[in-house]
Order: structure tokens, then sequence, then C-alpha cells
């Protein structure tokens, strides 16, 4: 063999041994994209799950949130309704505190004033106290009504005194009030005089005269000669026309 085919020989033989190598090489790279390509996918098949499993506990952690956020609102709301409640309670308290301080003091004040009795009461008892008391204002009540009819008593006596006054001064001149009215009570004939049933309440006074008529007849007139405050005697005037009854009416 030549020189020249020995080296085409060596040529081949190397080349085939690289080829070989190339091959193998490539064998063993496929194997282990293959291999990797299967440890990613059972990776991703682990990853997946993974997702799916992490997606359910989210699902069940959103729940739970949204469980545990209307649990907390509810008891909020709770929480708010026992502030408020509280709140009424302390103010009733603090009234409750009050009323029974002014309690208090209206029962200081009134065991005062029961103190400040019972010192002025001398050592006496509420009944007798009261019994005293009840004879005090029915002996006052006597007096007054006492007094009451006194002063109606001074006061009548002072009318009469100022009626008989004025009976008197009017009696020098026989003056009278008009619209005096009456009527003939009581006649004498023997000895010519009348009794008339008013006097100096109605304004009647000594020396006054009246005149007597029955029905619509003039029949004379009278002359006063005494009075008293309801009834007056009458002298018989010389011009009396006919017999003076008893009901003839008399005026001035």
């Amino acid at each position: 063999m030549s020189q020249l085919g020995k080296t085409f020989l060596w040529i081949a033989l190397v080349g085939a041994l690289a080829a070989v190598g190339v091959g193998v090489a490539l064998v063993l790279q496929y194997k282990d994209t293959r291999q990797v390509l299967a440890d990613t996918q059972t990776a991703k098949r682990l990853d997946e799950q993974t997702i799916v499993k992490n997606n359910a506990q989210i699902t069940s952690l959103n729940a739970d949130k949204a469980d545990l956020t209307s649990k907390l609102t509810d008891a909020s709301a709770k929480i708010t309704d026992l502030n408020t409640q509280l709140a009424t309670a302390q103010q009733q308290a603090k009234d409750s505190k009050d009323a029974l301080q002014a309690a208090n003091d209206a029962t200081a004040a009134a065991q005062a004033k029961l103190d400040a009795i019972g010192k002025t009461l001398n050592g006496m008892t509420a009944e007798e106290v009261m019994t005293a008391k009840a004879k005090d204002e029915s002996d006052l009540q006597a007096t007054q009504a006492e007094l009451k009819i006194m002063q109606d008593n001074l006061q009548t006596s002072t009318d009469e005194v100022a009626q008989l006054q004025d009976a008197l001064r009017r009696s020098k001149t026989g003056t009278q009030p008009p619209g005096i009215s009456g009527k003939v009570t009581f006649v004498d004939h023997v000895w010519n005089f009348v009794i008339l049933d008013v006097g100096i309440s109605a304004g009647v006074v000594p020396n006054g005269e009246l005149i007597v008529y029955r029905g619509n007849n003039f029949l004379g007139k009278l002359r006063v000669t005494k009075v008293d405050p309801n009834d007056a005697v009458a002298e018989i005037m010389p011009d009396v026309k006919g017999d003076i009854q008893i009901g003839d009416k008399v005026l001035n």
C-alpha cells in the first residue's frame, strides 16, 4: 500500500472514530435531553398540582377571610352596641347617684328641721302639739267669729248713729228724702194718730210730712211725731178727707 493510501486510510479511520464519537455524544445528549424533558414535565405536573392545591388553599383562605370579616363586622356592631349600653348604664348610674345624693340631702334637711321642731316643742309629742294647735285654731276661729260679730254690731251701731244724727238734723226742718213709701198699720181716731210701717231706715224723721191715699184717691196729710228704725207714729192733719184705714198707702 502506498503512503498516500495509508494516509487516506488513517484519515478515514480517524473520521470514522470521530463520527462514532459524535454519534455516541449525540446519543448521550439525546438521552440527557429526554431525561431533562421528562424531569421538566414531571416538575411541570408537580407545579400544576401545587398551583391547583395553592388555588384551593387561596379559595379556602378567601372564604375564611370573608367569614372572618363578617364575624369582625358583627363583633364590631356588638361592641358598638355594648358601648352604647355601657354609656347608657353609666349615665343611669350617675343619675341614680345624683338622685340618691339629693334624697340624702333632703333627708338631712328634713332631719334638721325635725330636730329644730323638737327643740321648739319643748318635749311635747307631735300628738300633743297637734291637739294644742287644733285648740288654738278653734279658739282663734271663735275669737275671729266674735270679733266679726262685734265689728258687724259696731258697723250697725255706727250706721244707726249716723242715721239718727242725720234724722236729728233733718227733723229740725222736717226734710225727708224723696221716694218714701209705706202703709198704715194702725189707726186711732180718738187720739187722731196712725202708726206706719216705715221709719228712720227709710228716711222718715219727726216733723216730716207724708200724704196718705187709697187707690187713686188723695185722703190728706200726716205729720210724723215719733220714729223708730222701721216704724213711725204720725198725727192726722185736719185736712184729711174721710176716715183713714189700715192698709192705706203713704208717700212723700
